[in-house]
């Protein structure tokens, strides 16, 4: 039902997006986000006619893109291109700083792009505090500060771990500054970056785990060995997919034409 009013189907997605963002399942919430995104790229004239319309979808277009930034930063993985283009167009300069750390731009996007919270617990009336309508927000904006510190490293870990195909432990420690404990961050890395993600069936609670990582690596002794997992796109076969589709649309209009 709600997939037949344009506006219920940009609205759901983007809270089904922050639901899965918010229970760490960062593929999950990209796909979304992504697939809504191209949605309102390709409709995007649909809504300009009516100016109510065009003003919603562009808000919500707006926070969309900002959520899909932080869930890409924290988990980076492979996107259609011209969503990837609108990001960088967008947010490339607050995507660097999250990348290197930094704590007050996730902060300052999930503040401004999260929906609105509400308590599920009715106050006591006769003792109200007066920010007690900030609490819902401020709860679930520690829960993600939260998440995100312990990731803070993750994305620098990852940026090298891109450049190399075998490496010391203590040499990847030295270079970031760390201790002994190295090996912990290695596989705290290892445990976020593999998430329960949606394939099939009605309840989108369910789903296996899954790793869309760039890079994989494993540790023998004190060497860390790292393969590149990225799929090389294969520019041929969606030319050939476009001119199959081009001379099915050809015959179609060629017997229409010889209809009386």
């Amino acid at each position: 039902m709600y997939s037949r009013v344009p506006e219920c189907q940009v609205t759901t997605y983007y809270y089904v997006g922050f639901a899965y963002l918010m229970m760490c399942r960062y593929q999950d919430a990209i796909r979304v986000f992504a697939n809504i995104l191209l949605y309102i790229q390709r409709t995007k004239s649909m809504f300009q006619r009516t100016t109510y319309k065009y003003e919603m979808i562009n808000k919500q277009n707006e926070q969309m893109h900002a959520l899909l930034a932080i869930a890409l930063t924290v988990y980076p993985m492979s996107i259609d291109e011209s969503i990837h283009l609108q990001l960088q167009k967008k947010y490339r300069d607050k995507m660097l700083r999250m990348q290197k750390g930094d704590p007050q731009v996730y902060e300052e996007l999930f503040s401004y792009f999260c929906p609105k919270f509400l308590s599920p617990v009715v106050p006591n009336y006769d003792n109200v505090h007066p920010n007690y309508h900030k609490e819902p927000f401020l709860q679930q904006l520690k829960v993600f500060s939260d998440e995100i510190q312990q990731q803070a490293q993750l994305s620098t870990i990852h940026s090298f771990l891109k450049l190399y195909t075998t490496m010391p432990v203590a040499k990847l420690a030295g270079f970031l500054d760390f201790t002994e404990q190295f090996r912990i961050q290695l596989l705290v890395f290892k445990h976020k970056m593999k998430n329960l993600v949606w394939t099939s069936g009605i309840s989108i609670l369910h789903g296996e785990f899954q790793s869309a990582s760039e890079v994989d690596f494993y540790i023998d002794k004190d060497m860390i060995h790292i393969a590149d997992t990225k799929v090389s796109r294969h520019y041929g076969d969606f030319f050939i997919c476009r001119i199959h589709k081009l001379e099915e649309l050809n015959r179609t209009l060629k017997k229409l034409g010889q209809r009386p």
